[in-house]
């Protein structure tokens, strides 16, 4: 996708979120502001400001001496031809490489979370503000569990367990702390807000 077309669609996006705040469709507003600016953040955090590798590289240096801490060797090699960050795990018969990749560094999990408070209708500037600096990093210790979990089940059950620890646990494990952390931020603040405005608009008389 070439510059021109980018700068073509970011400002279609722009303009229409700007028509739906100033007609005031909160939902479209919601909706499509929310999806394009996750796209977005994906876009310039990975291709210009390169934040990507930067979150690989701090998962994967916090998981080694994690690891390391409680007995599971582990190294990290920087620069492999063709891979952006390998992660290896020792074992007895060798040691087994995980690539730390976009999937595997959070921003996408990251980008959709601030893009959903950014455009959360109703909340000071500074209260999301607070709220994407706690659910980012939230994201970013789930990713290190999941990552851990993996880990720790090829330590002990040897190569054979990668597809499973991979494809299924971790990613399990991840979904399970995603969802907890959607809800705790969004929903139940949410919900905490409705409950406040609900009893300041009938209090209970004594």
């Amino acid at each position: 996708m070439n510059n021109f077309l980018i700068i073509t669609l970011f400002l279609i996006w722009f303009g229409i979120v700007a028509f739906l705040r100033y007609s005031r469709s909160w939902l479209l507003f919601y909706v499509i502001g929310a999806v394009g600016c996750a796209y977005w953040l994906i876009l310039v955090f990975s291709n210009l400001f390169g934040l990507e590798p930067f979150l690989a590289h701090s998962v994967a240096w916090v998981v080694h001496i994690v690891s390391n801490l409680v007995g599971i060797p582990t190294r990290v090699f920087e620069g492999a031809p063709g891979v952006l960050l390998v992660l290896v795990i020792f074992q007895d018969i060798g040691w087994t490489v995980l690539q730390v990749g976009i999937e595997s560094s959070g921003l996408l999990e990251i980008s959709v979370l601030v893009s959903l408070l950014f455009f959360y209708p109703g909340w000071s500037l500074t209260r999301r503000a607070f709220l994407i600096g706690i659910g980012s990093i939230a994201m970013w210790c789930a990713n290190i569990i999941r990552m851990l979990v993996i880990v720790v089940m090829l330590n002990q059950f040897g190569k054979e367990a990668l597809v499973l620890a991979h494809m299924y646990i971790g990613k399990a494990v991840f979904f399970v702390l995603v969802i907890a952390i959607f809800w705790l931020i969004i929903t139940r603040t949410t919900l905490k807000d409705l409950h406040k405005r609900k009893s300041q608009a009938h209090p209970v008389i004594g």
